[in-house]
């Protein structure tokens, strides 16, 4: 059955808008295989005609979303056309700021990073102004040293703070200090004047978009998992059977804020007390192993040094606690661990598995699995990226008609 025909025909559909879906269906249906398909193989997986398909095809093709390849024999009939992501296409600006660095990287469709920089800054003492300055630097720089074709249509900034639901306004960064900066405001000379939509979203929700896709439309099959990183702080995100758990304002995973600590705690940059990421956050682990980088924790634990052990053991416990609570909230299938977490998980897993073997209520029934990601400073940005071609693949015929 041609589902053309099917949307035409239901209440408040207009052929426009049956064209304006299925040009997305059709684009989602070849980016998002894990082969290469033709017209034929779109249309049979549709349930289209072939000459709807082609007509959706021929659109995509002009638009710059889809190349043709070279014809391909088939076991009977005329050779198939294999059809991908338009090489050196259309494109998104994907950027972090984070608390000790910044990076600018620009994606294609199909994936492919066509340019990126990356630099090391004190951003929490740089300040909005300068660091967002430095931002606009890179960023200008990038895109600068474009192949030639390529056009970005959509750029998104990766933060580690609360931000409006509109993606305009940083409401809590408790790392960085950055609360009420509105970063458009700061990069007029890379904004002002481009015909491509910008936002900002929280950091570890871009980087979690990096392990449910390995292209910005082909998904990974990873079902539901918490994904919790360090950096300077703790930040997570839930996703739950393949779609990231948002919540109403798009605040929700903040685990590094949950209560460990009921007694005693240390304060957190968010200004409570005992928050996860004042026991497994980045300057708390040195602090209390009286070591000056992850790298000399390392050493110290290799060494089987009392305080990095007493201090990497605590952090464990309290990250049990944490992600004890979750998992039986949530039943999720896995925990995924990045960042600092990930480079010490060899000294974290055993401690870590035992608190959670006490508290996860199913632990019995279900090995709890733990998974970990390791240190890539560009998987934020890559992220960003991602997110910023979302607007695109889930509606091509806007692009499609702004250009015509």
């Amino acid at each position: 059955m041609d589902t053309s025909t099917t949307a035409r025909t239901s209440v408040g559909s207009t052929p426009s808008s049956v064209r304006i879906s299925n040009l997305a269906l059709v684009l989602r249906a070849v980016l998002g295989s894990s082969r290469p398909v033709s017209r034929a193989d779109v249309a049979s997986q549709l349930g289209m005609t072939r000459s709807t398909v082609s007509r959706l095809v021929d659109e995509l093709v002009a638009g710059r979303f889809l190349a043709e390849g070279l014809p391909v024999s088939g076991p009977r009939g005329r050779p198939g056309v294999p059809l991908a992501a338009a090489a050196h296409g259309l494109a998104s600006l994907g950027m972090e700021v984070n608390a000790d660095r910044i990076a600018a990287m620009v994606v294609d469709l199909s994936g492919a990073v066509l340019a990126t920089r990356a630099v090391e800054i004190d951003v929490i003492g740089a300040g909005p102004v300068a660091a967002l300055g430095v931002l606009q630097e890179q960023a200008l720089a990038v895109l600068g040293s474009l192949p030639d074709g390529a056009r970005i249509v959509g750029a998104h900034l990766a933060i580690p703070a609360l931000v409006d639901r509109a993606g305009a306004v940083v409401l809590r960064a408790p790392n960085l200090g950055w609360d009420g900066v509105e970063p458009a405001h700061h990069l007029e000379e890379l904004l002002n004047g481009r015909d491509w939509d910008f936002r900002v979203s929280n950091d570890v929700d871009c980087s979690a978009l990096t392990l449910l896709h390995d292209a910005p439309l082909h998904v990974r099959d990873r079902g539901s998992f918490i994904y919790v990183t360090g950096e300077v702080g703790i930040g997570s995100s839930v996703v739950i059977d393949g779609q990231q758990m948002t919540g109403r304002h798009g605040w929700a995973s903040e685990l590094g804020h949950v209560c460990v600590v009921s007694e005693g705690g240390l304060p957190c940059g968010c200004g409570a007390t005992g928050c996860l990421e004042t026991v497994a956050g980045l300057h708390g682990l040195l602090e209390r192993s009286a070591t000056s980088s992850i790298e000399a924790m390392q050493c110290a634990l290799n060494d089987s040094d009392p305080r990095a052990l007493d201090t990497i053991a605590a952090a464990a416990r309290a990250l049990g606690r944490a992600l004890g609570a979750a998992l039986n909230l949530l039943d999720l299938e896995q925990v995924v661990l990045g960042g600092h977490l990930g480079t010490l998980s060899p000294w974290l897993l055993p401690d870590l598995r035992t608190e959670l073997s006490v508290r996860v209520l199913w632990s019995p029934y279900e090995e709890i699995d733990i998974a970990t990601v390791g240190q890539d400073p560009t998987r934020t940005a890559l992220g960003a990226a991602y997110a910023a071609l979302g607007p695109v693949v889930s509606n091509p015929g806007r692009f499609i008609d702004r250009d015509r």
